[in-house]
């Protein structure tokens, strides 16, 4: 008991892999580390597996021993504290929780506040990570682009790009990634090889990770590929990316940069009437520059091609 901690997440996919960072830090100073996984999606539990800085994870379905750690760290974001405040009524051996102003300025700082109770050092502060590694399972590889184009239903759901299907039609060699649900009113070219409601989370993520690049709203799926390694463009608008946390330099943030956005947290949407202005005016042509760009630099990292020219791949 004297060396273990039990942490707590919660939330959707991308808040639980903003917590990782947090992970990372327990488990480098020499905690043993145990999760209770409290997702919005079930299998976001399944991306520990094998992991050697968790000893544990496990669902919902098991109760809490709280009283059985040396520590527990109820790293569960402000909006979700409501469900598990009970539980720690009268526990002593947990962490206080940090103001619920930092989470709304910075989340990941937010859920690393908890390692620098514990005496993580002080300008250090590990980029999110998740263990999956590129699978030869998809047919994905370095020339494919993944398209994850959905977001929650919803309100949430203004946070989606509407030219994916667009975009599509430039990419000779594409995958696509999600549910159902993100890509209702999209048709997509044939030749997209589609794993739609057919891949779990962690098939998804390992799916991602054998790709060249990735391309997504501010999503889950586009969180969990940044952690994954890959290359990540990620299309932002109405929500911002600053109050997210550092992102690693894999990642490419691209936004319009209207006067008016972000707009999430404070009139959200008002200014537009709700036609999310800012996502409709971030053009296919836009986006295509940014693949190219991402990709001949990755390119260039590793190793030329014949005649020192980067082929692009799409037209």
């Amino acid at each position: 008991m004297s060396n273990t901690v039990l942490i707590h997440l919660a939330s959707g996919v991308g808040n639980i892999v903003f917590s990782t960072p947090l992970i990372l830090a327990v488990s480098e100073m020499g905690w043993i580390v145990d999760l209770r996984v409290d997702a919005d999606y079930p299998a976001t539990i399944d991306l520990f597996a094998g992991w050697s800085a968790v000893r544990s994870a496990r669902g919902r379905a098991f109760p809490l021993p709280l009283e059985s750690y040396s520590r527990v760290i109820p790293a569960i974001p402000p909006f979700y504290w409501g469900r598990f405040a009970r539980l720690y009524r009268y526990c002593g051996n947990a962490l206080p929780r940090p103001p619920d102003s930092l989470f709304a300025r910075d989340e990941q700082a937010y859920y690393f506040e908890f390692a620098r109770q514990l005496g993580y050092p002080s300008g250090q502060r590990p980029f999110p990570y998740v263990p999956v590694s590129p699978s030869p399972d998809y047919g994905v590889t370095a020339a494919t682009v993944v398209l994850a184009p959905g977001c929650k239903t919803g309100e949430m759901a203004a946070k989606r790009w509407p030219h994916f299907a667009e975009l599509a039609a430039h990419l000779p060699d594409l995958a696509l990634a999600g549910t159902r649900d993100d890509i209702t009113g999209l048709e997509f070219p044939p030749h997209a090889r589609n794993f739609i409601d057919r891949l779990s989370l962690a098939e998804a993520a390992a799916m991602m990770a054998s790709a060249g690049l990735v391309v997504a709203n501010d999503s889950g799926l586009a969180h969990l590929a940044a952690a994954s390694g890959v290359p990540t463009l990620m299309l932002f608008g109405p929500t911002s990316e600053q109050v997210l946390g550092a992102f690693p330099p894999h990642v490419t943030v691209l936004r319009v940069g209207l006067s008016c956005e972000p707009c999430w947290n404070a009139a959200r949407l008002q200014h537009c009437c709700g036609m999310v202005t800012c996502l409709r005016s971030l053009t296919v042509d836009r986006v295509l520059d940014e693949i190219r760009r991402i990709l001949v630099m990755d390119a260039a990292r590793s190793e030329p091609c014949a005649g020192g020219k980067m082929p692009y791949p799409f037209g």
